[in-house]
């Protein structure tokens, strides 16, 4: 099967299994769950798309091995933050924005998702056709996919255990361990993790193509739906001391603290 076939084939698998996910959230009056099927959809297409390529080298039972767990960690961690609670305040937005119109329209932002998943898991149509020995850009690859994981699941335990704690006052910001560095640590580790695919595909025929991966995620986490949506939504009843949080801190990459002079 030609890699056209197998992008429309997981794009009419993606939509559909999308729709199912669209009119479950639909039920139950909460659609936070799309993150979740995502990070599930990107992980199983995925997957599907190394398993179709024979023989099944060592570098490609790597990436499987990566991919999945990546997939699970991250979407299991959306799903249970979703699971008894309230709507995002994202989508909460948009349903306020959108009034009677909403349902539907967050069809198509689940359709549009269904589109994200097959991008996102393209990058293995490339990285399983690297038929090179095993060599220093593929463990450059696994060390990068090592460090943004154990990154990720690091910043996520220290914020889960900042809100958690009963000495936590109102409005207390997360301002410890690699909070301190970065105002996103966790999208700059996921970020460092699907860099990982570039050192691993680059030996294949099209693995140049393979930088677009980092690019237009970095893109997204900068300036579209990442970090500038996040913090508009902060910022609409941000303290004093989020304010000075964003005038000190690194917005992604991790820097030490502007000084409270140069932060002014």
């Amino acid at each position: 099967m030609s890699p056209l076939e197998l992008i429309l084939y997981g794009q009419g698998a993606t939509s559909v299994a999308m729709t199912l996910a669209w009119l479950w959230a639909k039920r139950i009056g909460n659609v936070s769950y799309v993150d979740a099927f995502w990070a599930y959809g990107v992980g199983i297409l995925g997957l599907l798309y190394l398993l179709f390529q024979e023989p099944l080298t060592f570098r490609n039972q790597v990436v499987i091995c990566m991919l999945a767990f990546w997939s699970l960690r991250l979407g299991t961690y959306l799903f249970r933050r979703c699971m008894g609670g309230k709507e995002d305040s994202r989508y909460q937005f948009y349903r306020d924005k959108w009034g009677e119109k909403a349902d539907s329209l967050f069809f198509w932002f689940f359709q549009k998702q269904a589109t994200w998943v097959v991008i996102f898991a393209s990058p293995m149509l490339i990285v399983r056709t690297n038929q090179t020995p095993w060599g220093p850009l593929d463990s450059t690859g696994l060390a990068l996919w090592i460090i943004g994981l154990g990154g990720g699941c690091l910043a996520d335990w220290q914020l889960a255990r900042h809100k958690s704690s009963p000495d936590r006052k109102p409005g207390e910001i997360c301002n410890s361990g690699l909070w301190r560095y970065s105002r996103h640590p966790n999208y700059f580790f996921e970020w460092i993790a699907w860099m990982s695919y570039l050192f691993l595909g680059w030996g294949a025929p099209l693995g140049p193509w393979l930088l677009l991966v980092p690019v237009i995620l970095l893109a997204f986490l900068l300036k579209f739906t990442g970090i500038p949506h996040v913090e508009a939504r902060k910022l609409e009843n941000a303290s004093t001391e989020y304010r000075k949080y964003l005038q000190s801190t690194s917005s992604f990459f991790p820097w030490f603290p502007k000084k409270k002079d140069s932060a002014q």
